[in-house]
């Protein structure tokens, strides 16, 4: 049977994006609508908007990535620590 433990995340890959990037789409094109001119091409508009969301999920699970990799990294260094301990 499977273990008890509950998962443990190493990466935040190409499903977190998707999930941000669709959570961000509409606030994003709903910005540019407000910001841009009334006359402006309704696929610009569009286009605009889901490029800044594609930009601001990838900068959240940079972020996200990053701290999860030090996570990771701390937690290596310790259990080499305790290794190196019992030794």
């Amino acid at each position: 049977m499977g273990s008890k433990r509950s998962p443990r995340f190493d990466t935040a890959g190409w499903l977190f994006w998707s999930i941000v990037f669709v959570i961000l789409a509409v606030p994003c094109i709903y910005g540019v609508w407000r910001v841009t001119d009334e006359h402006a091409f309704f696929l610009m508009r569009i286009g605009a908007g889901v490029v800044i969301a594609a930009i601001g999920a990838g900068v959240i699970s940079l972020a996200v990535n990053a701290v999860l990799q030090y996570r990771n990294k701390k937690r290596r260094v310790v259990a080499r620590k305790r290794a190196k301990k019992k030794q």
